[in-house]
C-alpha cells in the first residue's frame, strides 16, 4: 500500500509550484536533532555554478544526511543528498565540507574532518580515513553547503559487541495511520502547519527504554528524500535521540519486509542485539521473525495486533504500565 502514498506525493509536488520558504538554517533545531552542542557558525561562500547561484539558491533547501551504525572494524562511510525547492531540484557540483562532534570526547568541539563535491544526482559519499576512524560512542556529523551555508546533520553509532537495540517502525507505528506522512508532507506546500498524529504516550515508551539503557533504532520504508521530515517530526515530538533509517530508493519500497529484514542484519552482523520491536504491518512481523526475535518480543498496535503470536499493543498508556510492572 505505501507504494501507492508515494504516487499521492509526488502528483502532488507536480501541481504545485515552488515558494521561496524560510531557509532551514534558521530554524534548524526544528528541523533536525539538535543534542545542545556548541553554536555552528559559517558564513556562506557562494555557489560555484551560475545555475546554482541565481536559482537554486532562492529555494528552500531540503538536504538529507544518513545515520549510521558502525562497529570499531566496519569502514565508516558518510552519505548525504542535497536538493531545493518543492521539486526537490538536486546541488549539483558544490563543495561539502564535514564536521565532527564526537560526544565521547571530554571536551568535544566541531572539527572539519573532510570536504567532497556533489555528483550529478546531487550526493556525497566520503570514507572516513584510517587515522581520523571514529571510536565507539555517538557523533555527530554536519554536513554544510559552503555556498549557501545550510547544512544536513547525520549521526554515527560505532558500537560495542552485544549493544542493545529497540526497533520502532514510523508510519502506523509511532504515527496513528500509514497515511500521516502524505498529510505532513502534502500540507508542507500550504500552511506548513501540520505534523503527523503521534498515538499518546508513543514517545514515552520510547523513553522507557532508553531509560533502560537500551539505544533506539527508528526504521522506516519512507524513501530517502523523507528524511528530513521524519527528524523533525521526532523532535517535535519529543522523541529521544535514535538511528534513523529511510528506505534508500526514492520511493516506497515493494519490499519492506526484506529491506527491513538487510537493515537488522547489517546492524546484528556489526555486533549488536535487537532486543525488542515494534510495529503495524504483516511486513514488520515478517522482517522481525526473519532476523530471530521471539513472538513475546514482537509489539504490534493497529488492525495486525496479537497476529501470528504477537504481543498486541492496544494503546501506549496500557502498553507502558505493562512495560513498568514487569
Amino acid at each position: 500500500m505505501k507504494k501507492y502514498l508515494f504516487l499521492l506525493i509526488l502528483t502532488v509536488i507536480l501541481i504545485l509550484p515552488t515558494y521561496n520558504l524560510a531557509d532551514a538554517s534558521e530554524n534548524s533545531s526544528e528541523l533536525y536533532y539538535d543534542l545542545s552542542v556548541d553554536s555552528f557558525d559559517l558564513q556562506p561562500e557562494g555557489f560555484n555554478g551560475f545555475f546554482n547561484k541565481y536559482f537554486i539558491s532562492t529555494h528552500t533547501p531540503h538536504h538529507n544526511g544518513y545515520d549510521r551504525i558502525y562497529n570499531s572494524t566496519d569502514s565508516q562511510i558518510i552519505e548525504g543528498k542535497f536538493q531545493y525547492g518543492d521539486i526537490r531540484k538536486d546541488l549539483e557540483g558544490e563543495w561539502v565540507s564535514i564536521y565532527l562532534w564526537s560526544f565521547s570526547d571530554e571536551e568535544p568541539t566541531w572539527t572539519q574532518i573532510g570536504r567532497e563535491k556533489t555528483d550529478s544526482d546531487g550526493r556525497i559519499s566520503y570514507t572516513i580515513s584510517e587515522d581520523l576512524r571514529l571510536g565507539n560512542g555517538l557523533h555527530l556529523i554536519k554536513l554544510h553547503v559552503e555556498g549557501d551555508a545550510t547544512f544536513a546533520n547525520m549521526f554515527i553509532n560505532v558500537i560495542d559487541q552485544g549493544e542493545k537495540f529497540v526497533v520502532f517502525d514510523i508510519d502506523g507505528t509511532l504515527t496513528t495511520d500509514d497515511f500521516e506522512s502524505v498529510k505532513e508532507y502534502a500540507d508542507e506546500f500550504f500552511s506548513e502547519t501540520y505534523r503527523a498524529e503521534m498515538y499518546t504516550s508513543a514517545n514515552e515508551v520510547v523513553d522507557y527504554y532508553v531509560e533502560q539503557g537500551y539505544s533506539i533504532i527508528y526504521l522506516t520504508a519512507r524513501p530517502y528524500w523523507l528524511s528530513e521530515v521524519s527528524q523533525r517530526w521526532l523532535i517535535d515530538n519529543s522523541f529521544p535521540h535514535g538511528t534513523l533509517h529511510t528506505y534508500p530508493g526514492a520511493s516506497f519500497t515493494e519490499d519492506a519486509a526484506g529491506y527491513k529484514e538487510n537493515y537488522l542484519s547489517d546492524v546484528l552482523n556489526s555486533g549488536g542485539m535487537i532486543d525488542f520491536a515494534y510495529g503495524n504491518a504483516l511486513t514488520d512481523i515478517e522482517a522481525y521473525f526473519s532476523v530471530g526475535l521471539n513472538r513475546d518480543r514482537i509489539f504490534i498496535i493497529g488492525e495486525n495486533a496479537g497476529i501470528e503470536g504477537t504481543t498486541p499493543v492496544n494503546n501506549y498508556p496500557d502498553h507502558l504500565m505493562t512495560l513498568i510492572e514487569n
